[in-house]
């Protein structure tokens, strides 16, 4: 179903009251494929304070927002910038009415969010607003699975997080969270029916998975999938799944390389401001007839999604005409990533303020990428019908990977490994485990739908 058909009756009421009238701060959780995005944009289009901002904490997460821009942005900060610095930043916008019009902030992919960032989202917003409620008294709606990847602490910097003031790099670690719920102010929820996958079986294995049981009878589920062979020919339209940049950046070349020239060459264009690093789409694309792509943009009249996957059948009027699997053949011009930022304005009929969004900067390229092979990290929140798992020699290394990389497939016949999953593959945080089995998670207040 389209997602703007969707009416209150197709969501738990009970999830729908926690975002609207919880307390000030409220943490939606749940399992892979629960519908978490499909709900806050529900709640936001139908049901949000008029002066919601949404934020994320990478460039790419804030991209696939509407209206959407990163928490650094939003707090006029560079990366690594400290508590103090952002408490100093916050005092110097006091005057800047955009900080005393919001009305509420989400803040997506909160799992990625760590400690010393959310502090600094504390201060800067205490200080902003002249308030010394946790962020300033604003309501607060995070999103996200603890049980998916974590927050990234480079190596240095683990000592950081082992002690005074944050006990971990956890967003829950923070000096305003746990001030938050110490004050009573802090609920949360959790979403646990799969959509995604229909297969009771797989569905049950990949929920010991997430918690880490890696016990012989749920191993077995997935393993007997390793004896699958992949055939290229045959299963063309599967994505490799890899655990590396660097591998997934080899298999698209090499299956690239195997095509015969017979496409363009499309470079990206960029105005205004706009970091080298963010490339939502690559800056110089090589496509060819019989490519595998995956989609990298909504399209605005619903033909294709972020993450769509298809092929390419030929061009029509220079424009590669893409193949789609779960839909149409569509000639595909080039898109408009746009970096925004937000101002509050006047309304010259009412007298009230109200949020208007602005655009800074922006990047141009055809929405696509080849779609051979993708790295687990960033196939996060995408669906494929088919998936090759391609587990390295050594075990997986990364928390919640080895469930992100299954939970992207429909079911267990769209699935092949190059090798079975071993326990020692399964890594699940116990941290973050721990807490969402805490009176203040989202254990024993689930929202079912």
């Amino acid at each position: 179903m389209n997602d703007s058909a969707l009416t209150d009756a197709d969501f738990e009421p009970a999830a729908l009251d926690m975002l609207s009238s919880g307390p000030q701060v409220v943490f939606l959780t749940g399992k892979a494929g629960t519908g978490k995005s499909t709900l806050v944009n529900h709640w936001l289009a139908h049901h949000a304070p008029a002066n919601t901002l949404t934020l994320a904490p990478t460039g790419i997460a804030a991209l696939n927002l509407v209206g959407g821009e990163t928490i650094h942005r939003f707090m006029h900060a560079r990366p690594g910038v400290t508590v103090e610095q952002a408490k100093a930043n916050g005092a110097r916008h006091r005057r800047d009415p955009l900080y005393s019009t919001l009305d509420a902030l989400v803040v997506d992919e909160v799992s990625m969010v760590r400690a010393d960032l959310m502090d600094c989202l504390d201060a800067f917003l205490s200080a902003a607003r002249g308030s010394k409620r946790p962020f300033g008294g604003l309501r607060m709606v995070l999103v996200g699975d603890l049980m998916q990847l974590p927050p990234v602490v480079a190596r240095g910097e683990a000592a950081a997080f082992s002690g005074d003031p944050w006990p971990g790099p956890w967003f829950f670690d923070s000096a305003a969270i746990r001030r938050a719920i110490a004050s009573g102010l802090f609920a949360s929820c959790s979403l646990e029916r799969v959509h995604r996958q229909s297969d009771p079986v797989f569905v049950d294995a990949l929920n010991h998975i997430r918690v880490g049981d890696v016990s012989p009878s749920v191993l077995s589920v997935v393993d007997a999938r390793a004896g699958s062979r992949y055939d290229p020919g045959s299963m063309g339209d599967a994505v490799t799944l890899a655990a590396t940049n660097a591998r997934a950046d080899q298999v698209n070349a090499l299956r690239l390389g195997s095509l015969p020239y017979s496409g363009s060459i499309w470079k990206a264009s960029v105005q205004g401001e706009w970091s080298k690093s963010l490339r939502p789409a690559p800056e110089v694309l090589d496509v060819r007839v019989g490519e595998r792509v995956m989609m990298v943009a909504n399209e605005p009249s619903g033909l294709y999604a972020n993450g769509s996957m298809g092929t390419v059948d030929g061009f029509e009027s220079s424009l590669p005409v893409v193949r789609l699997d779960d839909g149409p053949a569509v000639a595909v011009g080039p898109h408009d990533w746009q970096v925004t930022s937000a101002r509050a304005v006047t309304d010259p009929d009412t007298g009230e303020r109200r949020l208007e969004t602005y655009v800074v900067g922006s990047y141009r390229q055809l929405p696509l990428k080849p779609g051979w092979a993708v790295t687990v990290h960033k196939s996060q929140g995408q669906t494929f019908n088919r998936v090759h798992l391609e587990l390295p020699p050594t075990p997986l290394f990364a928390d919640g990977q080895a469930y992100v990389a299954l939970s992207r497939v429909r079911s267990l016949a769209g699935l092949t490994m190059n090798r079975p999953l071993g326990a020692r593959d399964v890594r699940t945080n116990r941290e973050a485990l721990a807490f969402l089995s805490t009176p203040h998670g989202p254990s024993g207040q689930s929202a079912l739908f």
